[in-house]
């Protein structure tokens, strides 16, 4: 008992850590653009986040299961009216077994994948908008805001 109440702290210690909003970077210098002020490749355009979700379960018939996706959030400003928008997601998942003395072994089915979403959005209007939109990977998709 006193390894599952080790575990479960553990867990959600780690959730807290991994949702922390806070911005620690923020350059107040001008990276000067690689082909003049007005080139489509200026890197003051750019807007890059990461974060990192952990998720982990145990059921009551011994089996368990796990995933970790690491996400580089990026974002393109071509214009005010121009935006795009990419989402890097490096998932890792799996599961594995365990017995009445929580001995744990995998199940062999560790497997990883790079999920990419996209969204190119065009407002000519206040009132208007047009998106094209591709989600591979929805780590939540009732509460997760693509607007970030």
């Amino acid at each position: 008992m006193k390894k599952l109440t080790i575990l479960i702290l553990l867990a959600f210690a780690l959730t807290l850590f991994g949702q922390n909003g806070i911005e620690t970077f923020n350059p107040s210098y001008k990276i000067p653009s690689l082909f003049g002020h007005s080139s489509l490749l200026n890197p003051n355009k750019l807007k890059m986040n990461h974060s990192v979700f952990f998720l982990g379960g145990v059921s009551s018939n011994q089996q368990s299961f796990y995933e970790s996706t690491y996400t580089n959030h990026l974002q393109y400003n071509f214009n005010p009216k121009l935006k795009l928008k990419v989402d890097l997601n490096f998932v890792n998942f799996g599961t594995a077994s365990f017995d009445n003395n929580w001995n744990i072994e995998g199940n062999n089915d560790n497997s990883t994948q790079v999920l990419p979403n996209f969204s190119l959005d065009y407002r000519p209007t206040e009132n208007s908008r047009i998106t094209i939109q591709f989600n591979q990977y929805d780590r939540n998709r009732y509460f997760w805001d693509w607007d970030h």
